[in-house]
């Protein structure tokens, strides 16, 4: 059950806080580099690149369309969060930028499976579309799209962290997202 306002009986049992904590940023800088690293070398496995000059001009058109791709990427993905905010709570997100992130907001205090589904679905949905895409188009497209999805799965480092961290903790909790700060409420067992 998702909430406008803290229900009585709750107490503060932990903070996420991807701007001040050195500890959780550290933490989710180390995940989205060795993602990017490992799903990097599944993609020289499975489809190795012929790196040329002449290559590069003769496809220069998919480099623009990967860079467009990753700028298109980025707000698609916080979109995504706030889609799945909205449907969970009917309470309109917030976005917004705070270096080094961009976010989806929301004032609701989410239960533990509504924030799960609310981190994942980024990941999950886009993740899901850039698959079907990278097996659908032809080859010469494979390293733009997967490129695309580095950027998709790196770039929910955090939101795999915030799974993690609340999948770690026990009780009935609530989870408020500001977008870069998520407060994490536990029931007082009486």
């Amino acid at each position: 059950m998702n909430y406008k306002t803290l229900p009585e009986g709750y107490r503060f049992a932990g903070l996420m806080d991807f701007t001040r904590n050195r500890k959780q940023i550290l933490a989710v800088f180390k995940l989205a580099v060795i993602l990017l690293i490992v799903f990097f070398v599944i993609g020289l496995i499975a489809v190795p690149p012929k790196l040329s000059w002449r290559g590069f001009l003769e496809t220069w058109y998919l480099w623009v369309s990967a860079a467009l791709m990753w700028l298109i990427y980025i707000p698609l993905h916080e979109l995504t969060h706030g889609v799945a905010m909205y449907a969970l709570s009917g309470v309109k997100p917030t976005y917004g930028i705070r270096l080094p992130y961009a976010y989806a907001g929301s004032t609701v205090w989410f239960d533990r499976k509504s924030h799960i589904v609310t981190a994942l679905a980024p990941v999950i949905i886009w993740g899901v579309v850039l698959q079907i895409l990278i097996h659908v188009l032809p080859r010469l497209w494979f390293w733009p799209l997967w490129l695309t999805q580095l950027s998709n799965l790196s770039g929910s480092a955090g939101d795999i962290y915030c799974v993690h961290y609340l999948a770690r903790m026990d009780g009935d909790i609530l989870i408020r997202d500001d977008g870069t700060r998520m407060r994490v409420m536990r029931k007082i067992e009486q």
